[in-house]
């Protein structure tokens, strides 16, 4: 039984059908995986499209004032630059402008530049008028770098929808494992069950043989002892009698089926023979008596020593006698 179980448990590892919601979820992570992609190169267009716009529209906005804000001697030139782009840049990028002719690293104008950018997102591009030649600088701030942001925003999307799709296979798997543990477990009681079964019909074959053995041993003992073997009911009348009856009385048992055996009794006998059955049922012991039998009309009567004794009932009390009559040839 030990080394069945163990065959059979090890027989299923894991659950029935496990590999359905793991393709399901491996696929929507695959497919998680891709449209992240699209949306953050979507993104990345994007931003670098608005990127490019507002810094055409820096540039085309510095020209026309250089053009218009003609430089005088000793006019700084970020008085004006302060003003024209305090509002015109666009608040997701930073400007910066550098002047081309002179030998200085600070800026002529820088708005919003002390952030944390990539350089190398950075846009540049050279404007002149006359003689000024400056170097205008656009950053994206982190606020227009939204890659990022959409492929996050897709990745927990995906793998929330995933998990939802794997979940109603997974608890069909988790069903049919149960089912399946306890179909392993009514197969093994089922054969338990038929090893019992089995067993008891070899003992019930057994009780049958020992039972015919039983009943063909008190056939031959009746037959050999040459006894009358009777039933009585409560009343006295005959329930069953053996066939000895047919040789010793010469009458037939399916007559004396119901008849009062009393009727057989020599009648200057039969009140010995009620005090008889009297005494079986108050000492219920086994009471004897001899006396004379009688067989057909006209026949001569037979001596025999009948023993009688009562039949207990839990239920009722005395449910009838048992008697064998034995020929007593010396009465």
């Amino acid at each position: 039984m030990d080394s069945t179980e163990a065959r059979v448990s090890g027989k299923f590892p894991f659950w029935p059908g496990i590999w359905i919601p793991l393709a399901v979820f491996i696929t929507g992570l695959m497919a998680t995986a891709i449209f992240a992609d699209m949306a953050e190169v979507q993104a990345r267009s994007r931003s670098e499209a608005i990127h490019q716009a507002g810094h055409r529209l820096l540039v085309q906005t510095l020209r026309s004032a250089m053009a218009a804000h003609a430089q005088g001697a000793g006019t700084p030139e970020h008085d004006w630059l302060d003003t024209l782009f305090d509002t015109a840049v666009p608040p997701e990028l930073g400007l910066r402008i550098d002047a081309l002719d002179r030998h200085s690293k600070r800026p002529l104008l820088q708005i919003r530049t002390n952030t944390d950018v990539d350089p190398a997102l950075a846009l540049r591009t050279e404007v002149s008028y006359g003689d000024d030649r400056w170097m205008l600088t656009s950053l994206p701030l982190p606020a227009l770098n939204t890659a990022a942001s959409a492929s996050n925003s897709v990745w927990v999307a995906g793998a929330l929808l995933s998990v939802l799709a794997a979940m109603p296979p997974l608890l069909l798997c988790r069903r049919l494992n149960t089912q399946a543990r306890r179909i392993r477990k009514l197969e093994r009681l089922t054969g338990n069950s038929g090893q019992l079964i089995s067993n008891l019909r070899v003992e019930k074959d057994i009780i049958r043989q020992a039972l015919n053995d039983s009943e063909a041993r008190n056939r031959d003992l009746i037959a050999l002892s040459g006894a009358i073997i009777c039933e009585l009911d409560e009343s006295g009348h005959i329930g069953f009698v053996s066939p000895q009856v047919a040789d010793l009385l010469n009458l037939a048992p399916t007559d004396l089926t119901g008849q009062d055996f009393e009727t057989l009794v020599e009648p200057c006998s039969r009140e010995n023979y009620r005090l008889t059955l009297q005494a079986a049922r108050a000492d219920r012991g086994v009471e004897r008596i001899d006396l004379n039998l009688i067989g057909t009309r006209g026949a001569q009567t037979v001596p025999v020593t009948l023993r009688i004794r009562a039949l207990d009932d839990p239920l009722h009390g005395l449910a009838g006698y048992r008697m064998s009559a034995l020929p007593n040839p010396a009465a």
